[in-house]
């Protein structure tokens, strides 16, 4: 539980330094601005995915179509999901949260498919 609780203190706070600087036309929080050395496994699979799905959820965004816009954010929003979830459940010892992150897993691999198509369709 204690790895659990790093990475969602970790999480939080990429989460509450990366609006401002995105609002104001930087690039937010990334891997390259973190101190990684005293991270474990978790943490460092978790920000490498968190690092991957902003960037990927803010191009997805500069698509002229805003339906098209706001369907890729969310694609890469779920996959970002997928890849945390992937990481808690090769990492985490505790059998909740990897119950909690295959649960979680599932459903945003479900959203994603869905969310897929319906680019699929729109283009």
């Amino acid at each position: 539980m204690k790895v659990l609780r790093t990475a969602l203190v970790a999480m939080a706070i990429m989460a509450s330094g990366a609006s401002p600087s995105f609002a104001q036309g930087g690039h937010g929080a990334s891997m390259s601005d973190m101190d990684m050395k005293n991270m474990g496994p978790l943490q460092k699979a978790s920000i490498e995915a968190m690092d991957k799905m902003n960037k990927a959820m803010m191009q997805g965004m500069m698509d002229p179509d805003p339906n098209l816009a706001w369907m890729k954010g969310m694609a890469a929003h779920h996959q970002g999901a997928v890849d945390m979830s992937e990481a808690a459940i090769k990492h985490s010892k505790d059998e909740t949260t990897v119950k909690e992150a295959r649960k979680t897993k599932e459903e945003n691999e479900k959203s994603l498919r869905e969310i897929q198509a319906k680019i699929r369709k729109e283009k």
